[in-house]
């Protein structure tokens, strides 16, 4: 434990000697300290100087060099005799007891165990089985159900880790002889369930108090002279454990792939129909797990423990960091548990996640455990837990996802309210039952990239990158302008994320990478369609607000980098990777207990100031230009810029700017009206500046209505470079013009393009030429003259490319698509004609290309909306520990609002507490709570439990005031304001034992007296008032002697004889909630 203060005087031995058991004659220099490479002890005094090779007190010698302060001791020291009973003779190897006290260093010390011996090739059928729960404490029993027609048969435990490069250590071995017939499996045809939990218990095995956490497999081996062997995985738990990491296991997606008895979530014999058809709606984990053998549509090895977990595994206990592990599932039923570590580690591909176990992982983070997701496709699909479909009933036994978003448009499969599709996907679930709710808010990065096969790629590292402090200590740092840094091919993939800009991004997120390459299996939606296009993966980095660090790699096959012990592709590890990783976890206040050889240690940033931007910005510009924001940003903190965000509704949404220390970000307002434009910039420590207040620009011109506003598509460059024109069908509900035409360009749609009105019959209308054109986004142009439009008729508006690569988001239409009078049709909609520029009218998938309109009504004299003051009234918690009671605001600011134009729409634009400017769907804090408002006008206000002034409310007429403010805004740009005010109701808290009191002693014969002291019991409520009372401990009177007069807490009598008395003091509150102690 290097820089651990050792505080036995300068007698630092003795402390050594007590961690680790040493005695005087075991002095352990010869000891083989070759595993502890890395480790140095250091020992540090205050009071005295040091010189070299001598260290005060006592005559203690040793090794190294010096300083004031500090000795740091490359070898051994001794201490001679001492007067003292607490000093002995001892001398000790530092790096040794540095390490001493860590379970995972001492673990893979032991011997441990060939992986010929526990590994196999291929799972055998004729013997096989399962846990009956993945997970165990440690001090408890697992039990095993196998299947097997032989009667003598062994199971081998071994728990996985690094044991010197054998990978695992033999436990303990189970033999069981004897025939055990079990029944078949039990079927649920209504969900396709398998469900073994019929089959008897075949062994248990009561794990030692002592077992240190780790993923654990039963190998079965028979021994009747027919070959056959298969593994069973289970995680032993360290409830009690309070580690550095908690490395959680995928073993929700080892089930659903895991095809054994018929089905898995992607075919099969199950119930569903559609795409995945046959797949199954619920997956039992009493079932043996076949997923590494192929068994179950697309099952295979990636879908499985040694698929890419396995490794990061291996690394974390090869470099002796303090870890322990948890199943998914228990990161749903035990999701406290994850409050007890500083980091929480997520590997591999762990696709499918409850919605409570999500839940818990952002509480984690919120409550300011980091979060490493070295994972890809990861939170993808959202799943529920049911109990088993045997007879026992089990809970958390059965992995519930009806897959939603495969199911027919519109309708809704899962017959319960909860949504089990995936997380993204908004139209049939809003956030609230699970969907809508991308995955990049929790991990940073989103999925895009599916199955790529054996197409695996490099992840690259430009310049821009290089200097972060994520890549110190490699070879990266030291790259040139203009040079890239190529990390070992096959880190990318199977499957891998985006971190887009798609309004659900983290605040302050640094891409730590760029690699960008076309693919020809890009998600085109919510999670139906896949097809070519151009996609770009990021290492991601953010801070969330509670200080937690959150790393998501975005790759499936991240930890390759870190071990070459998985399945599939022989790849070699990487340095680079290894050393990131070392330093982002010391950047997470974590050290290894015995770093390899190569590796460089490292110490956790000192860097908590935050940067500053400055706004360059026109303070007049005209609606539908091309405007160009930049600015400048410095980190005075000692690291550098790495990411800036900028933000044109004064801090509703943020964007990334492009560039670091000098930026710039490209805007192209709609609407006219006055727009307060900010910046925040964010360090390589990763420290985000607050905003200032910013810049007011003023847009001038013609105010228009689109159908997409400022939204963007889910791919931006498809993989498509054929000539061709490119629409959107759509109808106004109210006359007016159409002034020109908008699309979304990709970076590689280049050369000259053209728009054009059609009317439902074909016929062109108008037509312009698009000019100033940006690299990316929105592009506009305006028609010569405005066209006059006839409500209720359907027009098509498209543009023309030469090249291709234009913007999609597949399946947008499944239903009417409306902004303010404008509608987008669902049939046939999304249009296209392949050649030179003519009339579109082809459709596949209802695709949307981002083709739109700029519509002006008649009524071109859009009257102001206005805002109606709203008001929402929340409780306090009350009761004992705030354990009862408590009600949370909600509602809906824009229900009383109004806006006499027809057609019109309104939506919340802008919300602030005072000063303070929030950002909405985002929490926004308050004096006494926080409000989430969205943009729907929905509002949730949960009160802050530990703010002393709420505590101090006692009665639900005691109240105090949180007042917000927010802006909503009609189709056609124009605002209005008002207030939310939350009234915070008061609840009673109960009283609570502030100091215990002491044992008193009374005289047989004399006059005893004690006040118990008005500091014993306090009570948080203003204004409370405590009665007091007093019993003998067991709640009968008090003995006869004893007398206890309530009104001045005093206690007196004359004790007659002696003796041993226990005495209960309650005090109660006005409200009758009592507290009380005894002693």
């Amino acid at each position: 434990m290097p820089g651990t203060k050792f505080t036995d005087g300068p007698d630092y031995v003795s402390t050594i000697k007590k961690a680790i058991g040493a005695s005087v004659s075991d002095p352990l220099l010869d000891r083989d300290v070759s595993s502890f490479a890395g480790w140095r002890g250091t020992a540090e005094w205050t009071n005295s100087a040091i010189s070299n090779g001598s260290l005060p007190g006592g005559g203690e010698m040793g090794t190294g060099t010096g300083t004031k302060g500090k000795a740091v001791l490359s070898g051994s020291v001794t201490t001679p005799p001492q007067p003292s009973a607490q000093r002995s003779l001892a001398t000790q190897d530092l790096a040794a007891a540095a390490a001493a006290s860590n379970p995972i260093v001492l673990e893979n010390q032991k011997q441990g165990n060939p992986e010929s011996e526990w590994g196999i090739d291929t799972a055998s059928t004729n013997i096989e089985g399962f846990a009956t729960d993945i997970s165990v404490d440690n001090g408890n029993t697992v039990s095993f159900k196998i299947n097997t027609n032989s009667t003598n048969y062994r199971i081998d435990i071994y728990r996985l880790g690094y044991y010197g490069g054998m990978g695992a250590r033999k436990v303990t071995t189970i033999q069981h002889t004897g025939l055990q017939t079990q029944p078949n499996p039990l079927r649920n045809a209504t969900t396709g369930t398998v469900d073994a939990g019929n089959w008897a218990v075949s062994a248990s095995w009561t794990v030692p108090a002592d077992a240190v956490s780790g993923v654990y497999i039963a190998k079965l081996v028979r021994q009747d002279g027919t070959f056959g062997e298969n593994q069973i995985p289970f995680i032993v738990r360290d409830d009690a454990s309070h580690s550095d990491i908690v490395f959680q296991t995928a073993d929700e997606t080892w089930q659903a792939y895991n095809g054994w008895g018929g089905a898995n979530f992607y075919g099969g014999n199950g119930p569903a129909t559609g795409q995945g058809a046959g797949r199954a709606y619920a997956l039992s984990y009493n079932r043996p797990i076949a997923t590494r053998d192929g068994v179950g549509t697309y099952a295979g090895p990636q879908d499985y423990l040694f698929g890419a977990e396995y490794a990061g595994i291996y690394w974390l206990e090869q470099n002796g960091y303090d870890v322990s592990y948890l199943s998914g599932v228990d990161v749903d039923r035990y999701g406290s548990l994850l409050l007890n570590h500083k980091t929480y580690v997520d590997a591999g591909h762990d696709e499918y996640w409850s919605g409570q176990q999500r839940t818990n992982v952002e509480a984690a983070r919120d409550a300011g455990v980091n979060l490493m997701f070295w994972s890809g496709n990861e939170v993808y699909w959202r799943t529920r837990w049911g109990n088993a479909y045997s007879a026992d009933g089990t809970p958390y036994r059965t992995l519930i996802s009806y897959k939603e978003t495969w199911g027919p448009p519109g309708t809704s499969l899962d017959p319960t309210n909860e949504w089990t599709g995936t997380f993204r996907d908004p139209r049939l679930s809003p956030p609230a039952i699970g969907g809508g709710n991308p995955e990049n808010s929790l991990t940073g990065q989103l999925f895009k990239v599916d199955d790529v096969g054996g197409n695996l790629a490099s992840i690259k590292v430009a310049y821009d990158d290089a200097n972060l402090r994520f890549w110190r200590n490699t070879s990266v740092a030291n790259l040139q302008p203009g040079q890239t840094a190529t990390l070992t091919k096959n880190y990318l993939g199977y499957e891998w994320d985006e971190a887009p800009d798609n309004g659900f991004d983290p605040a302050g997120l640094v891409k730590l990478s760029s690699t960008t390459m076309p693919v020809s299996t890009y998600l085109l939606d919510y999670g139906n369609t896949t097809g070519n296009a151009t996609a770009t993966h990021n290492l991601t980095l953010y801070r969330a607000p509670s200080g937690a660090l959150v790393f998501g790699a975005g790759t499936v096959y991240w930890t390759w980098g870190l071990s070459d012990n998985h399945d599939n592709e022989a790849t070699p590890t990487d340095p680079r990777v290894q050393q990131a990783m070392v330093n982002l976890l010391a950047d997470m206040g974590i050290q290894p207990g015995t770093l390899q050889s190569g590796l460089t240690a490292t110490t956790a940033s000192s860097d908590n100031v935050a940067p500053t931007s400055v706004i360059t910005v026109p303070a007049t510009v005209t609606a539908g230009s091309t405007v160009t924001i930049s600015g400048t940003a410095a980190d005075t903190g000692g690291g550098v810029i790495a990411s800036v965000e900028v933000s044109t509704d004064n801090g509703a949404s943020w964007h990334p700017a492009t560039g670091d220390e000098n930026w710039t970000y490209t805007w192209q307002p709609a609407i006219a009206g006055t727009y307060t434009i900010r910046s925040r910039a964010v360090d390589d420590s990763i420290n985000l500046e607050t905003p200032s207040a910013g810049r007011t620009v003023t847009v001038t011109g013609p105010a228009y209505t689109s159908l997409f506003g400022a939204a963007t598509p889910a791919v931006v460059n498809t993989n498509d470079t054929a000539a061709v024109e490119l629409g959107v069908k759509f109808q106004s509900s109210v006359a007016g013009t159409v002034s020109g035409i908008r699309f979304y360009k990709s970076s590689l749609d280049t050369g000259t393009h053209t728009g054009s009105l059609w009317s439902s019959t074909g016929t062109r209308l108008a037509t312009l030429t698009f000019t100033n054109e940006t690299a990316s986004g929105w592009q506009t142009a305006t028609f010569t003259s405005p066209v006059t439009l006839t409500a209720g008729q359907t027009y098509t508006a498209s543009y023309h490319t030469n090249v291709g690569n234009y913007s999609t988001t597949a399946n947008y239409f499944l239903s009417n698509v409306t902004s303010g009078p404008l509608t987008a049709p669902a049939s046939g909609n999304g249009v296209y004609r392949y050649g030179n520029s003519a009339f579109p009218t082809s459709s596949l998938d209802q695709t949307n290309y981002w083709v739109d309109v700029m519509f002006n009504p008649s009524n071109a004299n859009n009257t102001t909306p206005t805002a109606v003051a709203d008001a929402g009234d929340a409780t306090e918690k009350g009761g004992v520990a705030n354990g009862s009671g408590g009600v949370v605001a909600s509602g809906n600011v824009l229900t009383n609002d109004t806006d006499p134009d027809a057609g019109d729409t309104k939506t919340v634009s802008a919300v602030s507490f005072g000063a303070t400017s929030g950002t909405l769907g985002s929490a926004l804090n308050g004096t006494y709570g926080s409000l989430v408002l969205n943009a729907s006008g929905a509002y949730t206000y949960t009160i802050n439990e530990t703010n002393s002034a709420v505590q101090a409310l006692r009665l639900s007429t005691n109240t105090l005031n949180d007042v917000f403010s927010y802006t909503m805004r009609d189709s056609a740009g124009a605002t209005a304001t008002a207030n939310l005010t939350v009234t915070i109701h008061g609840a009673n808290d109960a009283p609570v034992l502030a100091v215990q009191t002491a044992t008193q002693n009374a005289t047989v014969g004399s006059a005893f007296s004690y006040v118990l002291p008005t500091t014993t019991f306090s009570d948080v409520d203003s204004g409370e008032t405590l009665a007091y009372a007093a019993t003998a401990a067991d709640g009968s009177a008090l003995p006869s002697w004893l007398t206890f007069n309530a009104s001045t807490r005093t206690f007196s009598g004359t004790p007659t004889t002696g003796g041993t008395y226990g005495v209960k003091v309650t005090a109660t509150d006005l409200g009758g909630l009592a507290a009380n102690e005894t002693f």
